[in-house]
C-alpha cells in the first residue's frame, strides 16, 4: 500500500513537470516563431547560416540561437519525464 501511495505522488510531481515543460516550449517555439517572423527566415535557415539584416544587432541572433538551443532542452527534459511517468505507471 505504501508504495502504491509513493509511486501516485511520484507520478503527480512528474506530471507536473511535464506540464511545465510543455508551456515552457510553447513560449520557446512562440518567441523562435517571432524572430522568423521578424527577420523573415526560419530557424532552420539561420543554423544554416544565413544570416538575416539585422540592423547590426548581433546579440538578436544569438538570442535566437540560444533560444533554440533551450528548446532542445526542454524537448529532451520532457522526453525524459514522459518515459519515466510511463516506467511508473507499468
Amino acid at each position: 500500500m505504501h508504495d502504491d501511495l509513493q509511486t501516485d505522488e511520484y507520478c503527480i510531481s512528474i506530471s507536473r513537470e511535464i506540464t511545465v515543460c510543455k508551456n515552457m516550449i510553447d513560449r520557446q517555439e512562440k518567441e523562435l516563431a517571432q524572430f522568423e517572423k521578424q527577420y523573415g527566415i526560419s530557424t532552420e535557415q539561420l543554423l544554416a547560416g544565413e544570416i538575416p539584416e539585422t540592423g547590426g544587432e548581433t546579440r538578436t541572433l544569438e538570442e535566437w540561437r540560444n533560444g533554440y538551443e533551450g528548446l532542445l532542452a526542454w524537448q529532451q527534459r520532457l522526453r525524459e519525464y514522459e518515459e519515466a511517468y510511463n516506467e511508473l505507471r507499468r
